[in-house]
């Protein structure tokens, strides 16, 4: 259950970034007048809050085969929770880092003050890539056994139409 709660706050963190996006996007289109240093500050806060969660979701996925709580079903769900999270937070960083591209085309005079939040999504967007949750399910193609819960014994004859 720990890793599970774990998971739901960075989920939610990591939607909150994604949310940021929406505020941030008027500012850096000048559809709305900005202060640059203002929307700098901004952009460094939600990559410091994107390679936080990152992080952490690291390290839950490292901690998963240790936790000796998790069922393997367990375990697989929550590993394609982290691998979706981590998907988010990609897509972020794009977002992002699309809207700083738009900013400094615009605003060739202050590129220099958002330039580290591009590099630092950048890199958040690389090390996504570079993330990998291992896939513990059956091979392509392997036949899963069957469910043992028929209460039949295997010589027993079965209604095909009961199937």
């Amino acid at each position: 259950m720990s890793a599970e709660l774990t998971l739901l706050f960075l989920e939610k963190r990591v939607e909150a970034s994604r949310l940021c996006a929406s505020i941030t996007e008027p500012f850096a289109t000048g559809t709305e007048p900005a202060e640059p240093d203002n929307l700098a500050g901004d952009f460094l806060q939600v990559t410091s809050e994107l390679e936080g969660s990152l992080a952490e979701l690291k390290k839950l996925n490292d901690g998963l085969e240790k936790d000796r709580t998790l069922e393997a079903g367990d375990i697989r769900h929550v590993r394609g929770r982290i691998a979706t999270a981590v998907g988010e937070i990609a897509r972020a960083a794009q977002d992002f880092a699309a809207q700083i591209r738009f900013f400094e085309a615009m605003n060739p005079n202050d590129a220099a003050k958002t330039k580290p939040a591009l590099d630092k999504f950048d890199e958040i967007e690389k090390s996504t890539r570079e993330f990998t949750v291992p896939e513990d399910g059956p091979e392509e193609g392997e036949e899963l056994a069957p469910a043992d819960e028929t209460g039949l014994s295997p010589d027993e004859d079965v209604d095909p139409m009961l199937m």
